[in-house]
């Protein structure tokens, strides 16, 4: 007996069938779920009301997916895309954001509307300015720096190394290696910086490391492995839609799939399950899956009081 698909299963599969390049039938989708012509027919209703690009196929009977015609509108897109990031920013960002992009485009009447979750660092302009030129010419830099857990205690950090300025679930920080230590610093709390003349050279593999990084918990110093993740149904079209970072999907046969990936830190796969669950589980190593199931015993536990 074949399992009864759900309304927005359904529209998953067809979207990601037609986004494949088939042309689907009413009739064959039907047979194929064991459904009724009239509930496939409903679906290709609301998929067109929501402006998806599903058009009838060349025999008007079977349905496809629109084919964008070939454009050299590329830069402009790129300029509109970027005028609404920027938008979503606001602030000073925004304002010198938009003086930048109108020297490449006099006026933007952009189609695009962004929700990215990303800081104002606006008032922070001038001391970025500082770190790229640091980052660029590869010369130390000392700062003030306080922890958000300790906020009277401020510190002096000399001669540190910088590396990048990364931005991660919406907060900026800056990757510097300080000693022998790489660390993330929260990019908000760095104060009274100078930049030396002393010059550093960057570690190949610690670029290397940041590049594949796939949140704030990457550990530049450590060795990756490798971890396999089980996806439901539900969650393999999302995957696909915005992979990440060096992940390799293998689908099985009873409707799930497989992702590989290479992380350097637990948490990175933590985060993941978290925003995931119950969707996603950990099935190599098998010892990372059974930590976060303990981790969500002691919290139901803390949770009932």
């Amino acid at each position: 007996m074949k399992i009864k698909l759900l309304q927005h299963q359904r529209h998953n599969i067809i979207l990601e069938r037609l986004q494949n390049g088939e042309q689907l039938s009413i009739t064959n989708l039907a047979r194929e779920w064991d459904t009724t012509t009239k509930t496939v027919q409903r679906d290709f209703e609301k998929l067109q009301e929501g402006n998806y690009g599903i058009v009838r196929a060349e025999d008007g009977k079977r349905f496809a997916m629109a084919q964008k015609p070939f454009t050299s509108k590329g830069a402009k897109t790129t300029i509109q895309m970027l005028e609404s990031l920027s938008a979503d920013i606001g602030g000073e960002f925004y304002t010198k954001a938009q003086s930048a992009l109108h020297k490449l485009q006099h006026y933007i009447e952009s189609p695009f509307y962004a929700r990215i979750d990303v800081e104002d660092i606006s008032h922070k302009f001038d001391l970025i300015e500082e770190l790229e030129d640091a980052i660029a010419t590869q010369k130390e830099i000392t700062f003030k720096y306080k922890k958000w857990w300790k906020p009277d205690d401020i510190k002096t950090h000399k001669y540190v190394k910088p590396y990048k300025i990364i931005i991660f679930d919406g907060f900026w920080y800056l990757l510097a290696k300080s000693g022998d230590l790489y660390i993330k610093y929260y990019l908000k709390e760095i104060r009274e910086l100078r930049v030396l003349e002393q010059t550093f050279q960057k570690e190949e593999k610690v670029t290397k490391a940041m590049e594949k990084a796939i949140g704030i918990w990457f550990d530049p110093s450590a060795e990756p492995f490798d971890v396999t993740l089980l996806l439901d149904s539900d969650a393999i079209v999302y995957f696909k839609r915005k992979p990440i970072k060096g992940q390799y999907l293998k689908k099985n046969t009873d409707g799930t799939a497989e992702l590989t990936l290479s992380v350097t830190h637990k948490r990175e796969v933590f985060a993941i399950l978290k925003k995931w669950l119950p969707q996603v589980k950990v099935i190599e190593p098998r010892a990372l899956q059974e930590e976060f199931e303990e981790m969500l015993k002691k919290y139901a536990k803390n949770s009932d009081g």
